[in-house]
């Protein structure tokens, strides 16, 4: 009797894991990558999608950008009295698109400040810094303050008369500062007058303290945020906000992505419309220039030239008491303000406050500009 043997059968894997596949797969047995992915995009949002979401996301990539354009100025830039002018004109004039580089990253820091102050505006004008989100509130301010910063010491690096006297300007408002106000202004002067020690510090400030700083804050906001979750719109009851919720995937990342977009272009623009151009190489005589701050410090500028502030004791009344009441008030703000109420237009001390400060920062920063243009 012959008993026939069938041929072993094979069985394909009708789909072998790629190399790239394999890596995913590793990372994500160690890491939890997809749990960690599917949390992300499937983040929810009340009351769906919305514009006023994307300056997170937007404040990042400026971020990102900033660090990217300020790495690739790092291989050209000179940190010394002797060759920051210097190689900053080379940066400008010999170095391929150089000139359009140092420009984006002169734009982006406007654009930051910019995104980071409208942020602040929404998140109190929607009522988003009260219970349970008051921490979030906290390093949003020390965020705004370290995006000033980075303005601030960045401002100096050029080395040319604007830097020097600008600077010279805002070490000499700190200097007023009660206690140590003394200190701060010697530390960051190292000397009598502005040279290498100031910008050996700036720079150590601008590329290694500022943005470590910077990142460790937006981490821990970035982790309070997803804690907390987002407050969602200051309007319609909790019923009719939570059956409007959606996820970050797809709409909100594609909101995100055109804001992105939108602000990239807008710096692009003003890098081509209004390029950087130094003045003269920074020296301890102002000569024919007037010396002023960074134009969104312009309205503070022309508030202490009013008559009020004149003399040493309204000088540290406009110079440090103001500032620091205000910075006061703003911190305690989410302690004072227990009213579960979110809605602007039921809370009209907040909203004629909001505007006021607005109407104060407009009009006094065209005053200045008109002022500027009359010393000119």
């Amino acid at each position: 009797m012959n008993i026939k043997q069938s041929a072993p059968t094979t069985v394909h894997n009708p789909h072998q894991p790629s190399a790239l596949e394999k890596l995913v797969a590793f990372l994500d047995e160690r890491m939890g990558l997809k749990e960690m992915q599917a949390k992300m995009l499937n983040e929810p949002l009340p009351g769906g999608s919305r514009w006023a979401y994307v300056f997170g996301s937007v404040l990042l990539f400026i971020f990102a950008m900033q660090a990217l354009t300020g790495m690739l100025l790092m291989f050209y830039y000179v940190p010394t009295a002797d060759h920051a002018y210097d190689s900053t004109q080379y940066i400008i004039h010999e170095v391929d698109y150089g000139w359009f580089l140092l420009s984006y990253h002169f734009w982006g820091s406007s654009a930051m400040v910019v995104c980071v102050f409208a942020h602040m505006s929404q998140v109190f004008l929607w009522g988003a810094y009260k219970k349970p989100r008051e921490l979030l509130w906290l390093v949003g301010l020390a965020l705004l303050g370290i995006v000033i910063t980075f303005g601030f010491t960045g401002y100096l690096l050029p080395w040319d008369q604007r830097a020097f006297w600008a600077t010279l300007v805002g070490v000499e408002i700190l200097d007023k500062a009660p206690l140590v106000g003394d200190f701060i202004a010697r530390f960051l002067k190292g000397g009598a007058t502005p040279g290498q020690m100031t910008l050996s510090r700036f720079f150590v400030l601008h590329v290694m303290i500022l943005p470590a700083a910077l990142m460790a804050l937006a981490g821990l906001h970035i982790f309070l945020f997803r804690v907390a979750a987002p407050a969602g719109p200051f309007k319609g009851t909790v019923e009719e906000i939570k059956a409007k919720t959606d996820y970050f995937f797809p709409r909100q990342i594609w909101k995100d992505i055109v804001g992105m977009a939108f602000v990239f272009v807008g710096i692009c623009v003003l890098a081509l419309w209004e390029p950087v151009v130094l003045l003269d190489k920074a020296t301890p005589d102002p000569g024919e220039y007037h010396p002023e701050p960074e134009w969104y410090f312009l309205f503070y500028f022309q508030l202490l030239r009013l008559k009020l502030f004149a003399g040493q004791f309204g000088q540290f009344i406009g110079a440090v008491a103001l500032p620091v009441v205000f910075m006061v008030l703003l911190v305690a703000l989410p302690f004072m303000d227990k009213d579960p109420e979110r809605n602007i237009f039921k809370r009209p001390i907040a909203l004629i406050s909001w505007i006021a400060i607005m109407v104060v920062i407009v009009l006094f920063t065209v005053a200045a500009v008109i002022n500027r243009e009359f010393l000119d």
